[in-house]
């Protein structure tokens, strides 16, 4: 009984002194422990997720850098490609105008004669309608009852009848009407009559301010149907008839580019030095200095 009694007790001795150890024990340090370790761990999670990060933006970064280079070479090479190709263009449009400059100056001619034509257009269709209303007057005029003549006046014994008046001769258009003709024939396409247009504005007008441009728009005519010899003579009466006049720049270029056309180069770069010698700053000046350089001869 004795013997069974005494492992009981010490088991019972046991258990109570590992209860006052446990008691002794601070309760707040098992509680610091466990925080900490949830800190740690969470520590180490967020240091492990921060390494996968950095090799992410790592990763990132030299692709957006080499992407970068792509861009930059790129963009040199694009931009070698435009100046390139402004130096070829710029090199064809300077060859094309000094080859093309004949063609240039009379598209030039035709745009000023349809904004001639315009200007002369309003003009005409004012006095169309002031005619109208001059034409409806005489209308109501021949419609009012006249009164009877003299009887006697048509009667065997009553004299010889009047002889009816000779018809007066028929008077011109007026000059906005033929230039207006003219440069809408020209503008057109119409050369042949443009030409009788600005050919009758001339006989009737021919001392008035536009009657060198009439002349002109004669020459440029002519020169558009490749009739260069009839030009040059239509050129050479703007020279000769009207020596002081806008046009006559222009007519001394168009001169000297038909007798081009002719094969005449001597004639031409004599007409054109002439040019550049009377009107040295004008526009035609320059197409004449370029014209030269294209059949290398020197502008003086």
């Amino acid at each position: 009984m004795k013997s069974q009694t005494y492992p009981r007790l010490l088991a019972a001795g046991c258990f109570l002194i590992l209860a006052a150890l446990i008691g002794i024990l601070p309760a707040p340090l098992y509680g610091v422990s466990k925080e900490m370790l949830r800190v740690m761990q969470q520590m180490d999670e967020m240091q492990q997720q921060l390494q996968v990060l950095q090799k992410t933006v790592d990763t990132q970064t030299a692709v957006l850098r080499t992407l970068i280079e792509q861009t930059n070479n790129k963009v040199t090479s694009m931009q070698t490609e435009v100046d390139d190709l402004k130096k070829s263009t710029q090199h064809d449009l300077q060859h094309d105008l000094a080859s093309n400059g004949a063609r240039f100056d009379s598209m030039t001619s035709q745009i000023e004669a349809l904004g001639a034509s315009l200007d002369e257009t309003k003009a005409r269709l004012a006095k169309l309608g002031d005619q109208m209303a001059q034409l409806q007057n005489m209308i109501q005029t021949l419609n009012t009852p006249q009164t009877p003549a003299n009887p006697a006046a048509g009667t065997p014994g009553g004299g010889s009848a009047a002889q009816p008046a000779p018809a007066p001769p028929p008077q011109p258009p007026d000059p906005d009407t033929l230039f207006s003709s003219g440069t809408t024939n020209l503008t057109s396409g119409q050369y042949g009559l443009a030409i009788q247009a600005f050919q009758q504005y001339l006989d009737n007008y021919g001392t008035t301010d536009r009657a060198l441009d009439a002349q002109f728009y004669i020459g440029e005519a002519y020169y558009a149907q490749g009739k260069y010899a009839q030009a040059v003579d239509a050129y050479n009466l703007c020279l000769e008839r009207y020596p002081a006049g806008a046009k006559l720049p222009a007519a001394q270029l168009k001169k000297g580019y038909a007798l081009l056309a002719l094969k005449q180069n001597a004639k031409a770069v004599r007409e054109l030095r002439s040019l550049i010698q009377r009107f040295p700053s004008s526009h035609e000046a320059e197409l004449a200095r370029q014209r030269l350089r294209k059949l290398g001869a020197a502008a003086r």
